[in-house]
Parts: structure tokens; C-alpha cells; sequence
């Protein structure tokens, strides 16, 4: 495998270039759809002023296809990855790292984009990471800009960079394509492609799909399970001068969840999450039924790129877009609620007065026995099945003209989104707790019902300078982002605000010292939008900043026939960042009636910098070495809430007469939780012309994962390693199969007890190891 590596892309390359990177004259490869030529592109990173990196056809070797396509940059520099499914069949329990910044269930500060188009947020709360968009076998390739991304990215969430999952396109001959993955965990999937050829003189399509199914790792029986169906389709059709790109995907998916457990319970039990898998009929344990711990997302994505040459110099692209998601969230408290209004009427809408009383039996008529020392006898055990209806519709469009004249390249471009989402709450009576969780479809209580709109505009404007061997960038963009809330049933509570950023500017430049040899390092000042997210929550959020970052790059590349390396100093002042504090994240079961459980603050700023650097050797015929080393030194800026304030605002004091510091307070110099300061990945591969295989084994030293209070939880070290063996023929010569895949992958081969991620002390359990094999049939 050379270190230039030749994916076959097609045309999707130039998709998503044309949306979110710079062009490149070395790299520019746009051709006929039956001519397609192929884009030049090096896992160390492309001739850009910033540092990237991309995966390659081997990193897709080591995921078996059921997988989440997120773990395909598990092992680019700068990223970690966690997901307590073996699979990645839990979007709960995912979590990203890099840089020191993080997506999880309280941050989102990493942009992800697919063809270079908004996925709308990584909220778990109506938010769509790239898994709901794409199956592994469609996806070309997965760009990442680690901490500065493209001036044309369409996210409101790339504080430290962006993760561009790019498709690949339909096959110039026809082709039918038919997998059946088997493996552990009682894992099946089927994926079926089919690839029309040439249409015509000028177009080109294909559609798929796969369903997929397996159980939680933890546990066995009823343990929980994810179930998945998702389709895609995809054409694109040339014409003389444009070049027009449709693509639609379905993603239809019920996960079981994962809960998290503090370091102590990992020390206890690494195999266990605290779930249980057997039905006892009694609420206050099977409210930790695996079952009903759940989440259920549909969404559909649809955009149309057209791509248009208005001159020999002047390049218009415009992609409109349409997001529909539907979606719900499941918990089973282990009572019913009773809620009253001003006169004392009970209601089922809304808080009422504010009286919310928690009961957990009823009289033999049917009634709430509110009193705790009431009389029990013939009382009746009730429960609810609580569930989070989460419904967003987004209509976007991204538009780029660029104009080439002498040594100047210019990008004038837009971005421009409606998203509305309504989030509804609502309470529903199980039939008999004794029995199952079934659930009575109408509700006996809707807790809250509101609407959320989110108005986007972004504008930017680039300039890209060529001399001879030196390339200079120079660009400012900006962001208009307006964010209202409606409620729904108390018509009075409505909220706005709006979370527009200052003109962010950006520079850059590439030096080629020769042919092989090339210097860069650019300057970005990032930001992210205030999300309504924080209108959800019951607090204050007037104070609230929008969150802001400023990266700088400076690295040296070396592209050679079998060596290429890139090496990147980084260094990022993170400002005005925002947490959601949880309270009681370990205390026991979730506090049900906190619609949030948590309040968004800002926590100061966060210092990072660090190095990174990834190697690809091929060092002789059919094998190669890849390896990504980090090294991050992240720290809070900030001393934040360090003392203990009465109600008048004054110290207290300790024991000892020192003023009482306070467990939720983040300290200057501490350690960023979350955030590993070194790894190291470390590939061996083999590919032939019949058989392929790889060992690759990542290396994360250990890390705090809390640090209110002052760092704690010293998350333990872990090494872990995938194999991977492959064997594929071409048959065409015969009448029936053009080609045959075979493959076997194992995921965490060591059977390594490890930490996957989670949040400030509250984390979930690395999967054990996992087998999967995959027959792949070509017609």
C-alpha cells in the first residue's frame, strides 16, 4: 500500500472538497463519471495549512461492518473514541476526545459534517451523529481537521475541529453486492448494494441497504439489544459544464442503553454496568431493567449538490438540504406522579403549582395513596414508563462561489438553516409492574411539551495566494445564530437569545521546501453557538457566553514513494466553556422529575497544546507500518467556584477555620477531565493480491476522569488490539459471482478490562472481545 494512497473515491472526493476544503491545485481531480481519475490523498494529511489527517481503506479493515462508522478514527492522532457498545450500537454512551475538547452527553464541541453538510447537532437530546447517515462499506473516507477545520464548515459545534464523513460513489459498472455479518453477542447483519452503471451517456447510481441486530455485551437473555435499519441512495449525473449529486439515507434504530459506573465499581466488576436482565416484578429493581433503558431515533437526510463551472475561472456550488428526525427516550420510574393545580385538582399537563408528588401504590379503587403512613393492605404496586419524544425538521442550504484569477483563489460562501425541534415529555402508566414493562399507550401526565427554533446564517469570505512554492490563506467568516424556545402548555414561558460571534479570522500557510518536504501552520479563531439546549433547563442563562477557541498549527509534512510523515505543534486557548454540572451522577437511580438533571454554567477556559504525528511506511511489497502518536497537555485556565458561599454571599468556613472549598469547584492548572494526554497506535498490515491482514494495537495512558473538586478518578491505563484477516478473489471470468470477500475481525483480542469514555465520574465499561466474521458476495 503506498503511502500516497489511490483511493478509488469517485466523485465524492470532489463533493466533498467542494464543500469543505481547500482546492489544491495538486489535488484537484474532477472528471467525467466514466472517466472518474483518482484523488492523491495520504493518511499524514493533505497540502493544507492545518493539520489533518484522513482514514484509509486498512483502518475500514480493522471495523467489522456492523460497527459504528465513528470508530474509523479511533486511530488518527489527537482522537479518542468510546463507546460502551461492542458495536457502537449505543449513541448514549459515545464519547469523542480530541485536543481537550469533547462530545458526550454534556459537551459538544467537535463538528461533524457528512459530504461536508451540518449534521445537526451530537446532542443525544435530538442531536444525529455521522452513524445515522452512513453505513461503513458507503463511507470513502473520514477527513478530520484536528483543531482547525475548513473556513466552509457547515457546524455550530466545531470549537476543536471537525470530522467530515465523506460517501462514496456509485461504481461505473453495474454491480450487486450481498454481506452476511455473524459474530458475538448473538451480532447479524445484512447489507445488500446494488450499483446501476452507466445510465444513460451521463449518470450513475446506487442504492442499499442493512439490517442489523445484536445483543448487549453485558449480560446475557434479556440484557438489552440494538436493532438497526438503515438504507442509502446516492446518484450523480454529468453534464458538460455541472455536475449534479443527490443522495437520501434512512436510518430507522431502537438501542438498548448502557448506564455508567464510578471507578470504584469498574475495580469491583469491569463486566458489569449495574443493569439487571431478569424481570422481578418489583419496580425499585427493575427500574435498571437493561430494557427499558432506551433510545429510539429515526431520521432521514436528503441534499442535492450541484456543482457548476459558470466560466473557465468562476465555480458556483450550491446543495440545498432536508433533515427529518423523530425520536424517543425511555426510563421506567419506580412510581407515578401526582400534580396539582392552584385549587388542588390534580392535572396532566404540565407542573401545575409546582406540587409534584412522587406515590408508588394505589387504592383498590384505583386511587393514589399519597400518604407515606397510609395502610397498604389490599394497595395496588404502581410504576411509569417515562418517555422523551424528540422531533426536529431542518432545511438548510450551503452555497460557495469561487473565482480563480492570476495567483488568487477566492471563496465567497453562505450557510443558511431552519431547524425546528419539539421536545415533549410524558408519563405512562405500567399495566402491571408485576408482569412486564408494558405500558398504556395514552399518558397519565405530560410533564412538558416545547418547541425550540434555531435560526442559522454564516458568511465567509477567503483568499488563497499562490508563489511558486509558498501558498498564503487569509479568510474571515461569521455566525448569526438565533435560538427561541415556545411552550406549549404555559403559553407565558418563552424564551430567545441570540448567540451571534465576532468576526472570526483565520490565516495560513504551506511552504514546499521541495519535492517531498513542505512546512505549514495556520491561525483560527473558532466558536460555538449557545444551543437551545440551555433553554430547556429552569435557570439563568443571561450570563451564559458562547464558547470560543484560538488554534495554532505549525507542522512539517514529508510525502515519499513508500515513507510519508506528518508532525504537528499545536496550541489552543479555550475560552468561556460550558458543562453541564449533573448532580449525583453515581448517588443512586436518575432523579426522574429533574427534566435535565443538571444546569449549564460556564467553567473559564481550558490551555492545550500538545504534539501529534502519524507515519505510513510501506516498507516492502504488500506490508506497511502505520503509527499515530499524541501527546496533549490540557489544562483549565480558571479557578471557578473554589469557595463555599452562604445565602448572603459570605465564606464559610470548615472545621478547621480555613474557608470550606467547594466539591464542585474546577482549579487552575488541574488536568482536563476527559481528555488523555499521551496515546499511541501502532499498525501492522499485509495486503496481496487474495489475502489481507493487520494487528493494531492503541496505547492510552491513564487520565482523570473528574475534576470538580480537583482532578480525581485516575482513569487506569489500557492497551488494546484488533486483528484483522481478510480473503477476496476476483471471479468475473465466471458465470454466476464476480467476486468473493471473506473476513474475520477481533476487536479488543487481549480481552483488556478497560474505561470507554463517559463523563465528570460517571463512566461506562469498555466491551470485551468481540468476533465477527462477514461474507461479502459480488453479481
Amino acid at each position: 500500500m503506498a503511502l500516497h494512497h489511490k483511493h478509488l473515491l469517485a466523485l465524492a472526493i470532489s463533493s466533498a472538497l467542494g464543500l469543505s476544503a481547500p482546492v489544491v491545485a495538486e489535488e484537484a481531480a474532477i472528471a467525467a463519471a466514466d472517466e472518474q481519475e483518482v484523488e492523491v490523498l495520504a493518511i499524514t494529511g493533505k497540502r493544507i495549512s492545518y493539520a489533518n489527517n484522513s482514514t484509509d481503506e486498512a483502518i475500514k479493515n480493522t471495523k467489522a461492518p456492523i460497527g459504528n462508522v465513528l470508530d474509523l478514527v479511533s486511530q488518527l492522532p489527537g482522537i479518542s473514541v468510546g463507546q460502551g457498545d461492542a458495536f457502537g450500537g449505543d449513541d448514549w454512551s459515545t464519547t469523542i476526545s480530541m485536543r481537550g475538547f469533547n462530545v458526550n452527553l454534556n459537551e459538544q464541541q467537535l463538528g461533524i459534517t457528512v459530504d461536508g453538510l451540518p449534521n445537526g447537532g451530537s446532542a443525544y437530546g435530538g442531536g444525529s451523529k455521522a452513524n445515522r447517515y452512513l453505513d461503513t462499506e458507503n463511507t470513502a473516507y473520514v477527513e478530520v481537521g484536528q483543531g482547525t477545520s475548513d473556513i466552509a464548515s457547515a457546524s455550530l459545534d466545531a470549537l476543536g475541529g471537525t470530522l467530515n464523513f465523506v460517501s462514496n460513489n456509485p461504481l461505473a459498472e453495474q454491480n450487486l453486492s450481498v454481506a452476511a455479518t455473524g459474530g458475538d453477542h448473538n451480532a447479524r447483519r445484512y447489507y445488500t448494494r446494488f450499483d446501476t452503471g452507466n445510465i444513460g451517456a451521463n449518470t450513475t447510481a446506487y442504492v442499499s441497504l442493512s439490517d442489523s441486530f445484536n445483543n448487549r455485551w453485558i449480560g446475557s437473555g434479556s440484557n438489552g439489544f440494538t436493532d438497526r435499519l438503515h438504507g442509502e441512495v446516492k446518484t450523480v449525473t454529468e453534464l458538460d459544464n455541472t455536475t449534479i449529486t443527490a443522495r437520501f439515507s434512512y436510518d430507522d434504530t431502537e438501542e438498548d442503553n448502557y448506564n455508567t459506573v464510578s471507578l470504584q465499581q469498574f475495580f469491583d466488576n469491569p463486566d458489569w454496568d449495574r443493569l439487571t436482565n431478569i424481570w422481578t416484578g418489583n419496580p425499585d429493581i427493575d427500574q435498571n431493567f437493561a430494557e427499558v433503558w432506551s433510545t429510539l431515533r429515526e431520521n432521514s437526510f436528503t441534499y442535492v449538490k450541484i456543482d457548476t463551472d459558470l466560466t473557465d475561472s468562476l465555480n458556483l456550488t450550491v446543495t440545498p438540504y432536508v433533515h427529518m428526525q423523530s425520536g424517543r427516550g425511555d426510563w421506567m420510574p419506580p412510581y407515578q406522579v401526582y400534580v396539582e393545580d392552584a385549587a388542588g385538582n390534580r392535572v396532566s399537563r404540565g407542573t401545575g403549582n409546582g406540587t409534584l408528588t412522587p406515590y408508588q401504590y394505589v387504592n383498590a379503587a384505583g386511587q393514589p395513596i399519597l400518604d407515606p403512613n397510609a395502610d397498604l393492605t389490599g394497595a395496588t404496586r404502581v410504576a411509569s414508563y417515562r418517555h422523551t419524544h424528540y422531533e426536529k425538521d431542518r432545511y438548510g442550504l450551503t452555497s460557495e462561489l469561487k473565482w480563480s484569477m492570476d495567483n488568487h483563489e477566492l471563496r465567497l460562501g453562505a450557510w443558511i438553516e431552519q431547524q425546528d425541534r419539539n421536545e415533549t415529555r410524558d408519563w405512562h402508566n405500567i399495566i402491571d409492574p408485576k408482569q412486564y414493562h408494558y405500558f398504556d399507550n395514552q399518558p397519565y401526565w405530560v410533564h412538558y411539551d416545547r418547541n425550540y427554533e434555531t435560526d442559522t446564517q454564516k458568511i465567509y469570505l477567503q483568499d488563497q495566494i499562490n508563489w511558486n512554492d509558498l501558498t498564503v490563506t487569509l479568510g474571515v467568516k461569521k455566525f448569526f445564530v438565533d435560538v427561541s424556545r415556545k411552550d406549549n402548555i404555559v403559553a407565558a414561558n418563552t424564551d430567545q437569545l441570540d448567540s451571534d460571534s465576532d468576526l472570526l479570522p483565520s490565516l495560513g500557510f504551506v511552504y514546499r521546501l521541495n519535492e517531498s518536504y513542505e512546512v505549514f501552520g495556520g491561525y483560527a479563531e473558532n466558536f460555538k453557538a449557545i444551543s437551545d439546549a440551555i433553554l430547556e433547563t429552569d435557570q439563568d442563562f443571561d450570563d451564559l457566553e458562547a464558547e470560543t477557541a484560538k488554534n495554532i498549527d505549525l507542522g512539517l509534512r514529508y510525502f515519499g514513494d513508500d515513507l510519508s510523515l506528518s508532525l504537528t505543534y499545536y496550541d489552543v486557548q479555550f475560552d468561556n466553556r460550558i458543562t453541564f454540572l449533573q448532580p449525583g451522577a453515581n448517588g443512586g437511580g436518575p432523579d426522574y422529575l429533574n427534566e435535565l438533571d443538571g444546569t449549564y454554567v460556564n467553567v473559564g477556559g481550558i490551555e492545550s497544546s500538545g504534539l501529534e504525528a502519524s507515519l505510513n511506511w510501506e516498507f516492502t511489497q504488500g506490508w506497511s507500518v502505520y503509527s499515530a502518536f499524541t501527546s496533549n497537555k490540557a489544562e483549565y485556565s480558571q479557578t471557578i467556584n473554589a469557595l463555599v458561599l452562604d445565602e448572603d454571599g459570605e465564606v464559610v468556613l470548615g472545621p478547621d477555620g480555613q474557608p470550606a472549598i467547594n466539591p464542585a469547584a474546577i482549579f487552575a492548572g488541574d488536568k482536563v477531565a476527559g481528555s488523555p494526554e499521551t496515546m499511541l497506535s501502532l499498525s501492522l498490515r499485509y495486503q496481496g493480491d487474495a489475502y489481507r491482514t493487520g494487528l493494531t494495537a492503541k496505547r492510552t495512558d491513564s487520565y482523570f476522569g473528574a475534576a470538580l473538586g480537583g482532578n480525581k478518578d485516575e482513569i487506569p491505563a489500557s492497551t488494546l488490539m484488533d486483528f484483522y484477516v481478510g480473503y477476496s478473489k476476483d471471479l468475473s471470468s465466471k458465470d454466476m459471482f464476480k467476486g468473493i470477500d471473506l473476513s474475520l475481525v477481533l476487536n479488543n483480542l487481549t480481552d483488556e478490562d478497560y474505561l470507554a469514555g463517559g463523563q465528570e465520574g460517571a463512566y461506562y465499561l469498555g466491551a470485551e472481545r468481540t468476533a465477527t466474521i462477514t461474507l461479502k458476495l459480488d453479481f
